[in-house]
């Protein structure tokens, strides 16, 4: 096979499994939206029953004072007291009902409620959202915990004699694509301009990108010759794509793997369509990773695609 023939294959298989994740990412993304949607209903129903609740007590109370202010001998004679309640003896305070306790109640619990639901739709506009966000955290320390086995085997592999450290990253690269099944750790990924440190698993599944970024199959991993290509999240599950619109170009990427750490620039940002996988795509000669992911921020309606070239290259 020629030198230039090697990125043909994942070209192909990266133009038609990276159509259907994307695709796949619009729907989840979608219904996420349409489920943010529904949270916000929820609130403001539950505020206003509250509203209700809260107005009902006070026309009772009100009620109750213009009764004793009725009363003809109110002001001139003081009130006989009032015989004791069997169950608090001496306290001179009115019994309260079960129906009305159980209507303070009714009353706490909707306002802790309602509270909660603007909470977390507060927290997904200015943050990410907070429970896949903890979901995602626990993922993460699995996952670190894992690529630091990984990392340790790739060490205790026995050396070829005569092999050149690039030769023997792109082996270990290949032997690393084939083997690691769907939401498998396969490296990290920092980004120093936008505080991002995280490790990214194999597939754009839904499954494994609410673990983090997720590698496109078909395309290559870096040691090899061709375009890497990540996705991620920008609102659920940690959110570590949320500010990649931030980047430009001469920002750093860098990607540590088990048997190596690559290094990128930033060359360029577009933003395109869903179905639009041409930035997936391998070119001899070239050594370049993208990240995609959805844009503007809680929509799926467009595609956030950031290029970058390798500028250096590490054996671990």
């Amino acid at each position: 096979m020629a030198a230039g023939d090697e990125p043909v294959a994942p070209l192909l298989g990266a133009r038609r499994t990276s159509v259907a994740d994307l695709r796949a990412e619009v729907e989840r993304l979608t219904e996420a939206l349409a489920l943010a949607e529904e949270r916000r209903r929820t609130a403001e129903r539950t505020l206003a029953d509250v509203a209700q609740m809260a107005a009902a007590d006070a026309a009772d109370l009100r009620a109750r004072l213009a009764e004793l202010q009725a009363r003809p001998d109110a002001a001139s004679t003081p009130p006989a007291p009032a015989p004791p309640a069997p169950a608090a003896a001496g306290s001179g305070r009115p019994r309260a009902t079960p129906w009305r306790r159980g209507r303070r109640v009714l009353l706490l619990a909707g306002l802790v409620l309602g509270v909660a639901l603007i909470a977390d739709g507060l927290l997904t506009i200015f943050w990410q959202e907070p429970l896949t966000a903890l979901q995602q955290s626990h993922d993460q320390a699995a996952l670190r915990h894992d690529l630091g086995r990984l990392r340790e085997r790739e060490r205790a592999a026995p050396k070829v004699a005569k092999e050149s450290s690039a030769t023997r990253m792109r082996r270990q690269a290949r032997a690393l694509l084939t083997a690691r099944a769907d939401g498998k750790a396969l490296g990290s990924v920092s980004i120093p301009k936008i505080g991002l440190k995280t490790v990214f698993v194999e597939a754009t599944t839904h499954d494994s990108l609410k673990k983090g970024p997720g590698h496109y199959r078909g395309t290559v991993l870096p040691g090899m010759t061709g375009t890497v290509g990540l996705a991620g999240h920008r609102t659920t599950y940690g959110a570590p794509f949320r500010r990649v619109d931030e980047l430009v170009k001469g920002s750093r990427i860098v990607v540590r793997m088990p048997y190596g750490t690559f290094t990128y620039k930033v060359t360029g940002t577009r933003i395109t369509t869903p179905d639009d996988a041409s930035s997936l795509v391998s070119h001899a000669g070239t050594d370049k990773l993208v990240l995609t992911a959805c844009h503007p921020l809680y929509s799926a309606a467009k595609r956030i695609v950031v290029s970058a070239r390798l500028a250096s290259s590490t054996p671990a």
